[in-house]
């Protein structure tokens, strides 16, 4: 079964619940816009922006760490 998807054409905001520690504890606040997120914590104007590919690139990245991690704690039992 396949999922219908959207793409981004305007921005979207959404109020996360993760929580950050920025000038006491703040839900952060997330916008999608086009390829990009931007990231700020709530009640605050500063915000951080990220490339939806780099986002990407970096968790398979990361998952591929623990993979690797896995194969070799397994290799060390034996």
């Amino acid at each position: 079964m396949l999922a219908v998807v959207t793409k981004s054409l305007r921005p979207v905001t959404r109020e996360t619940s993760a929580i950050v520690r920025d000038k006491g504890a703040r839900p952060v606040i997330v916008t999608v816009i086009g390829g990009v997120l931007e990231l700020r914590a709530k009640g605050l104007r500063s915000t951080e922006t990220l490339d939806l590919a780099w986002c990407y690139m970096a968790a398979v990245k990361q998952r591929l760490q623990v993979q690797k991690a896995e194969r070799a704690k397994g290799r060390r039992r034996r």
